[in-house]
Order: C-alpha cells, then sequence, then structure tokens
C-alpha cells in the first residue's frame, strides 16, 4: 500500500476559498452547502483508492480551505476503510518538521508564513503574513508553547495581528485544534519532513524550455527559476516564484498570463513530483488542468495503461453516506487489495466497475456525457486507431485518448522509470485526445507495468 499525493488540491482549496468569499466573512467554509461537501469529500475518498491512503504537505493541512471544512471525527466514519485495516485510524499521512503538527504550525505562525487559504481577499492574506513576520520571534515561540499550549498560542498570535475577524479567526483556531487533537491521539500519522528530491523531479520532467514561453516577461522568470535565483537553501522556493509571478498575472497583457500560468503549473507539478520522490508516494496528476493533461497523454503510447471509470465518479463518492461507502469498500476489498499491493489493473477497473453498478449518474450540466462503465476490449480500426468499445446503458464506441505513439514509459531519468495509468471518464463520440474534454487523472507508478493493451 503507497499513500497518493494529489496535485488537485491546489484547485479545490482555490475553489472552495473563492465559494467562500463570495459570501463574505458570512460564509465559513465549515458551512459547506451539500454538494460543495461531496465534492471535496469525493475527492478524497479517490484518492484513498488510488493508493491506499493520502499523503499531505503540511500547508495542504494546515493551510487547507478543504481540512478547515472536514473535522477529523467526521472523516473516521465517512473516510476510513474498515475492511482494510479496521478503520480505526483516518488513511492520511501529512508531513511535519520532527513530526511534530502542533510545532510545524507555531513555525508558520511564528515566521510569517503565508496563509492562502483563509476565505479573505488577497490582499488580507498578504497584510497577514507581513503582521506575521513583523512580530516574529521563534525563541519566545518555542518557550511560549509550553505554557500556553498550541490552540492558545494560535488565537493569542492571529488575535495581535488584528487582521481576521473574530468569528474566522476563533473557527480557523478551532479547527485547527481539531486536526492536533487527533494527531495526538493517533487518529492520522504524522511523519517527519524531508528535503524534496528536485533532482528526480527535474529528470522526470524539465522544466518548459524558452521557446514554450510567449514574452519576455515569462523568459525572465523561468530563467530565474532554472538558474537559482529563487532556492532557498538550496531548494526552489514556490513562494519566491509565486511572488515574481503575480506582476504578470495583474499585468494585462494577455501573453505574460498565460506565461505566468503556466509556469505556475509546471512549477506546482515539479514542486509536488519532488515530493512525492522523496516520501515514496504515488503522484496523482488531476483534473481541471485538462489541457495540459491532454498534452501529456497525447504523447504517451497506446500502450500505456487506460482504465475506464463512470463519468462523474469523484461525485458519485462524495454522495455516498459513510454506511453506504463502508459497504461498498468492503465488497471491493480484495480488487482493492489487488491494486495496492500488486498494481492489478483490471483489479482497479474492478473497483470502477463496482461504483457504477453501486451509483446513479448525478446531474449533469453537460447533457452529451455517457456513464462508461467497463473497458471490455481493445481493438485496431481501419485508420490504425486503437478503439475502445465500452458499455454504458447500453454499448458505445469511443475512441482511444491515446492512439498510436512509443511504448508507454512516461519518463526515465535519476528516479528511474514511471508508468502512467490513466483513469478516464470518457464521452461518447471522441474521435481524438484533442477533442476529450471528460474528467480524467493520470497516476504515476513506479517502473513500468508488464503487459501491454490486451493485459487489462
Amino acid at each position: 500500500m503507497t499513500a497518493v499525493l494529489s496535485t488537485g488540491w491546489d484547485s479545490v482549496r482555490q475553489r472552495a476559498r473563492l465559494t467562500a468569499q463570495v459570501g463574505g466573512a458570512a460564509a465559513p467554509m465549515e458551512r459547506l452547502t451539500e454538494l460543495g461537501r461531496a465534492e471535496l469529500l469525493g475527492r478524497l475518498r479517490w484518492e484513498v483508492l488510488q493508493g491506499g491512503s493520502l499523503f499531505l504537505t503540511y500547508p495542504q493541512l494546515l493551510d487547507g480551505a478543504v481540512f478547515a471544512a472536514l473535522r477529523p471525527a467526521a472523516l473516521l466514519d465517512e473516510l476510513a476503510i474498515r475492511g482494510i485495516g479496521g478503520g480505526a485510524v483516518l488513511p492520511i499521512r501529512v508531513n511535519s518538521r520532527n513530526a511534530d503538527l502542533a510545532g510545524q504550525l507555531m513555525a508558520m505562525l511564528s515566521t510569517g508564513f503565508r496563509f492562502s487559504s483563509l476565505p479573505i481577499p488577497d490582499d488580507q492574506c498578504l497584510r497577514l503574513q507581513r503582521e506575521l513576520a513583523a512580530r516574529a520571534d521563534v525563541e519566545s515561540a518555542v518557550a511560549a508553547l509550553a505554557t500556553e499550549g498550541p490552540v492558545a498560542m494560535a488565537d493569542r498570535l492571529l488575535a495581535a495581528t488584528g487582521v481576521l475577524e473574530d468569528p474566522l479567526r476563533r473557527r480557523t483556531v478551532a479547527r485547527w485544534g481539531d486536526w492536533l487533537r487527533a494527531a495526538e491521539r493517533g487518529l492520522l500519522d504524522v511523519s517527519p519532513l524531508v528535503p524534496a528530491d528536485y533532482a528526480t523531479a527535474y529528470a522526470l520532467r524539465p522544466p518548459p524550455r524558452p521557446e514554450e514561453t510567449a514574452g519576455d516577461e515569462g523568459r525572465a522568470v523561468l530563467a530565474a527559476w532554472t538558474g537559482g535565483e529563487f532556492d532557498v537553501n538550496g531548494l526552489p522556493s514556490r513562494s519566491r516564484l509565486y511572488e515574481s509571478l503575480d506582476p504578470l498575472l495583474r499585468s494585462g497583457d494577455s501573453a505574460a498570463q498565460a506565461d505566468a500560468r503556466m509556469l505556475r503549473e509546471s512549477f506546482d507539478e515539479t514542486y509536488y513530483r519532488a515530493i512525492a520522490a522523496s516520501e515514496g508516494c504515488l503522484l496523482g496528476l488531476a483534473s481541471p488542468r485538462r489541457g495540459i493533461r491532454r498534452r501529456e497523454a497525447a504523447a504517451l503510447g497506446e500502450r500505456t495503461p487506460v482504465v475506464i471509470y463512470p463519468t462523474r465518479f469523484e461525485l458519485r463518492l462524495g454522495l455516498m453516506s459513510g454506511a453506504q461507502w463502508q459497504r461498498y469498500t468492503d465488497d471491493a476489498a480484495d480488487a482493492l487489495t489487488g491494486w495496492w499491493h500488486r498494481r492489478d489493473l483490471a483489479a482497479l477497473q474492478e473497483v470502477g466497475d463496482l461504483l457504477a453498478e453501486r451509483t446513479k449518474e448525478p446531474a449533469a450540466a453537460d447533457a452529451g456525457e455517457v456513464s462508461v462503465t467497463r473497458l471490455q476490449r481493445f481493438a485496431r480500426s481501419a485508420r490504425g486507431v486503437t478503439a475502445q468499445t465500452v458499455t454504458g446503458g447500453g454499448l458505445s464506441l469511443a475512441t482511444s485518448l491515446l492512439g498510436e505513439g512509443t511504448p508507454g514509459v512516461f519518463a526515465a531519468g535519476a528516479g528511474g522509470a514511471l508508468a502512467p495509468v490513466v483513469v478516464a471518464a470518457v464521452a461518447a463520440g471522441v474521435t481524438r485526445l484533442n477533442d476529450f474534454r471528460g474528467r480524467y487523472d493520470v497516476i504515476e507508478l513506479p517502473g513500468v507495468l508488464p503487459g501491454g493493451p490486451d493485459g487489462h
């Protein structure tokens, strides 16, 4: 069983944060709509199905709008898999300095960390960072932590800045307290922070080339990134890169804005791949960055494994009650074990097939989507394109996402070879990858999977 680190949480937390800002301070994250909560819970459940557990970086947990909205006690019933491991702990691992989550939170508060997921405007997030940095005193923080405790100290440090309104400050501190207590009771695994492995990340997927940028400003930021100008203690700093891209995003120049988005997305992927390599995790490359995912998938060979899941599979998972989730994972336990321990693609497909059998298609905005439940066979069409025959309320023909190309090796380098699994909810009538607009994830697996298209 290997944890999965997903790139999808940045986009999820930004959507959640924007949703909260629409209603202002009176729309706290813990008052999610039923649909919003189902979407978040569904993504969590999908991450667990992918790897057996979810790996989070400490900012994803402590500066995560998602985890400010979900209580660990409730998640124990809604996320744990009792059929495998008994369900007594959350299938979540988070890294933290010295494996001390409370100390990590205090380090963030006492060194001017930029909390970017609070439901407040960007300028307030920046002001909070500056106020925390102005009061930074690590030695005093260490001493005070022993006498005050982390929750009281966090409340005092935030209150001293005067940036957050009292209700939001109290809610934020209360949720931190929930997760800190869960860690103390051993309900989630806290592991020591280790340096990210950028050497492997760059070998597996180099940064963009200068010719891929549209303007001089974008090329200058790229040169600064690859030249080490954003490094801190020998490692690239994501916050420094973000700061350099902010002027481009706000410039009003479409080319500069496009470069900023491309460079930010590329660095984010490098950042998470470096962490996944150092932590021994799978890496889940997730929607909604469909343009990048399409280009990546197109570069993969026709032998790259493709597993078909029902459309809107995350929402299906999230709409399950806790009891339904337990019944589903109980019945899928053998297949999950086969996927987690043997990388058996047929087992991963079985997990998706069972989901399709147990759930109905949620209401979709796109009436052209169909429920695709099973990859039945691969066949060579007259045009030389691999076709998939799938079922979804009857037989439909969908063209392969991948087409012809080189064998399905994602990349090779210092970290060895990676083989991806493309998990797709495919819309009917797709004839080439660039036409595909359905939901899909790419899961990177260490090593090259044996077999070819007929081995599914």
